[in-house]
C-alpha cells in the first residue's frame, strides 16, 4: 500500500470511491461539490493523502484548512472531513493509517490543531487516535409557533422548506468588506468577505438567507426541516454597531423572516447568544443547554495551550461554523 498527497488529475478517481464507498446522501459527491469545498476555501486548499495498491485508489483522507482567532492569536487549523475507503478492501486499517500520516503532515505544515464533529459511529475511532472531547455544543432554542408545532407532531404532518425568492447577498458582502465587526469573547472564525461569499451567498448545497441593516448587524439563516417541524438556524451573527437602537430592528427581522419561513423553531449556538443576549432579547424561557453535536480535538502544535481548547466557555462557534461538512 502506498500513501501519496492527491493531485487535480485524481478528482475524478476520489469522486468514484467516495460514491462506492458511501453512496448519496443528504450531501452529494460530485466534482463540482469537491472543488467548491476543498479548492476554493479561502483559507486554502485542503490537505488531501490517498491510498492506492496496484496502481487503484482505494482510500482518501481529507482535512479543510480553517482558521481561528482568539484576541491577537490566529490558530491554523484543519477539519477532519470526508473519508472513504473502498468496499473491497475494509478491514485494513486504512482510514487509521492515512489519518495518522495526515497529521504528522500537517504538524510539520504549522498547523495548530484539528477539529470536528464525528457521530456517534466515528468518535471512538477517533478518540483513540488521540482526540480529545471537548463536550456537547451549548444551543438556545426558541419556540416559535409551540402549539402548531406540537399539532403537526401528534398529527404526523410532514414539515418542508418554503420556497422563498433568494436574498440580494450583495449589500451584505459590502457590509463585511467594509466593516469590521465587533470581535467575540471567545474563538471564533476568522471572517472576511470572501469567506462569507464561499461559506453562505455562494454556498452550492443549501439556501442561506441574511437579515441586516446594511450598517450596524448581520444575521444569517438557514432553514433545516426536520420529520415534524421546521427549525430556523442562525449560523452567524456579526454586529458592527452595539448602539441600543439597533436592538428593536435586529428583533422585529428575526420575527418576520421566522414569520415568512413558517418556523416551528429558532436556535442558535449557546455562547453566541450569550453574549448578544442584549440584542436578541430573552428568546423564550427554555435555557442555554449542551445539546448540540459532540466537538472533539486534537492537538498538534498548541502545546501547554491545548488545554484552554477543551473549555468550552473559551469558544464563540456559531452554528455554521459546525454544520455541514
Amino acid at each position: 500500500m502506498q500513501l501519496r498527497s492527491a493531485t487535480a488529475q485524481d478528482k475524478p478517481a476520489i469522486i468514484t470511491l467516495l460514491k462506492s464507498s458511501l453512496g448519496e446522501s443528504m450531501i452529494p459527491k460530485s466534482e463540482s461539490l469537491w472543488t467548491w469545498k476543498h479548492e476554493q476555501n479561502p483559507f486554502g486548499p485542503s490537505f488531501v493523502l490517498l491510498a492506492e495498491e496496484d496502481n487503484e485508489l482505494i482510500g482518501v483522507r481529507a482535512f479543510m484548512q480553517w482558521a481561528w482567532q482568539w484576541g491577537d492569536k490566529t490558530y491554523k487549523a484543519i477539519r477532519a472531513v470526508d473519508t472513504a475507503t473502498h468496499p473491497d478492501h475494509q478491514g485494513k486499517g486504512i482510514f487509521k493509517k492515512l489519518t495518522l500520516k495526515q497529521l504528522e503532515l500537517c504538524k510539520e505544515q504549522g498547523i495548530h490543531f484539528v477539529f470536528n464533529t464525528p457521530n456517534d459511529q466515528s468518535r471512538p475511532g477517533y478518540l483513540k487516535m488521540g482526540w480529545v472531547a471537548q463536550g456537547r455544543m451549548p444551543l438556545k432554542m426558541q419556540p416559535v409557533q409551540p402549539l402548531t408545532t406540537a399539532l403537526n407532531v401528534l398529527l404526523k404532518k410532514q414539515k418542508a422548506v418554503p420556497t422563498l425568492r433568494p436574498d440580494n447577498w450583495e449589500p451584505a458582502l459590502k457590509l463585511i468588506g467594509q466593516k469590521t465587526a465587533l470581535p467575540p469573547a471567545g474563538l471564533h472564525t476568522v471572517v472576511s468577505k470572501n469567506y462569507i461569499d464561499w461559506r453562505y451567498a455562494s454556498n452550492p448545497l443549501f439556501p442561506y438567507y441574511c437579515i441586516s441593516d446594511n450598517e450596524n448587524y448581520l444575521l444569517i439563516l438557514r432553514p433545516k426541516p426536520h420529520t415534524r417541524f421546521l427549525e430556523l438556524r442562525i449560523t452567524d451573527f456579526f454586529v458592527f454597531n452595539d448602539a441600543e437602537s439597533i436592538r428593536r430592528s435586529v428583533r422585529e427581522q428575526l420575527k418576520k423572516k421566522a414569520s415568512e419561513m413558517n418556523a416551528d423553531i429558532v436556535s442558535i449556538s449557546g455562547n453566541i447568544y450569550t453574549e448578544n443576549r442584549k440584542h436578541l432579547g430573552s428568546m423564550g424561557l427554555i435555557p442555554v443547554r449542551a445539546s448540540g453535536p459532540i466537538v472533539t480535538l486534537r492537538d498538534l502544535n498548541v502545546s501547554d495551550q491545548f488545554g484552554s481548547l477543551l473549555e468550552t466557555p473559551n469558544w464563540s462557534y456559531s452554528l455554521g461554523d459546525l454544520e455541514l461538512f
